[in-house]
């Protein structure tokens, strides 16, 4: 009898280890992730449309509502569990944010063979 309950608790260890605890960690990043949208990320939507985000408003009483532009001038109101992933995250404005080191790499000599 403590053999089958051992072997049982084993068999659901196991199952929490490989199935449940990466699925909860894929929602918590995923939460995280769609929570994070801001203003110029580009996205796909579980419909398969490639959308900017032009507005973000999060009401107090239900989920965060997003604008997509879809085309110049088309613009889709659609909830966060629309999305399907962040293709692209909206490039920063601010000068500040940029990395120091960019221009620290060294001359590439292939430019010199291109321009002759």
């Amino acid at each position: 009898m403590a053999e089958v309950l051992l072997i049982t608790g084993l068999v659901l260890g196991l199952f929490y280890f490989l199935f449940i605890r990466p699925a909860r960690r894929e929602q918590s990043r995923r939460r995280q992730d769609l929570n994070a949208l801001r203003i110029g990320d580009e996205v796909l939507t579980r419909g398969g449309l490639l959308a900017k985000v032009t507005a973000v408003e999060t009401p107090a009483d239900g989920p965060m509502i997003l604008s997509l532009e879809l085309a110049d001038g088309v613009v889709v109101r659609a909830r966060t569990e629309a999305i399907a992933e962040l293709l692209q995250p909206a490039q920063l404005d601010d000068e500040d944010d940029f990395d120091d080191d960019a221009g620290d790499d060294p001359p590439n000599d292939d430019d010199d063979e291109l321009s002759a």
